[in-house]
């Protein structure tokens, strides 16, 4: 498949797919990929759909969710490579699109114009951000370059000093995102990211579908070794 005015056009977060593609070179993705396989590696919930429907439409799996040729030639690509066939792809995918405009030398208001016709039109803003992180990742555009084009860079909004005394604590999940999450898995904080903010609840099943995907989350960020267990066992038993 391939991004064309016939069928509705990616419009993921192009550091989600780019995360993919890295995992799946570096570890290897729990194929085949899935609404619930996705949520194991940590895609949240919000994105899980767009991100499917974008891996499908690039040619990165089939509709079983299966890896292509192209995501395999991608993966066994040696890092000298890799970005050749990173653009090789995208020029693929996005065929229809190149054709128009040149993403190493258009600025973003033709790329933007180049999208008009695609759908869903309200999406269009964000097609056109994964468009450029995709070739920014690629190597094609200059990652300085590409970053003030997309949308999701923002000036950080100076922070105002808190009054003399006990801090308040943010509603919801907020205190969370503020806790040093230095050397956790991103997998279990995508986990983590699906509990209900603090002071709500939730129904049992939802927790029971969570208890449930825990576990091998746990076990796949960190494999279960007794090894040093019966060795200690072992020597002790024998002093």
């Amino acid at each position: 498949m391939a991004v064309t005015k016939e069928v509705s056009a990616p419009y993921a977060p192009s550091s989600v797919i780019v995360d993919l593609i890295t995992r799946n070179r570096s570890r290897g993705l729990p194929f085949p990929l899935t609404v619930e396989s996705l949520g194991r590696v940590g895609v949240s919930d919000s994105l899980v759909s767009r991100t499917l429907q974008a891996l499908v439409v690039l040619d990165l799996i089939d509709e079983k969710g299966n890896p292509t040729a192209i995501f395999e030639k991608i993966r066994l690509a040696p890092e000298s490579e890799y970005k050749q066939r990173m653009q090789e792809w995208l020029n693929g995918a996005y065929a229809d699109v190149i054709a128009i405009v040149d993403p190493a030398q258009d600025d973003e208001t033709k790329i933007r114009d180049a999208f008009r016709f695609y759908n869903p039109v309200g999406q269009q803003s964000r097609m056109v951000t994964l468009f450029l992180g995709l070739y920014s990742a690629a190597g094609v555009i200059p990652e300085k370059t590409a970053q003030p084009r997309s949308p999701r860079v923002s000036s950080p909004k100076p922070r105002a000093t808190p009054p003399a005394g006990k801090a308040k604590t943010p509603k919801g999940r907020s205190n969370t995102a503020q806790a040093d999450t230095t050397g956790i898995p991103a997998p279990i904080l995508g986990m983590l990211a699906r509990l209900p903010a603090e002071g709500e609840s939730w129904t049992s099943q939802k927790r029971k579908s969570f208890l449930d995907a825990f576990g091998p989350v746990l076990d796949f960020c960190f494999p279960i070794d007794d090894t040093p267990d019966e060795k200690a066992a072992s020597q002790g038993g024998g002093s």
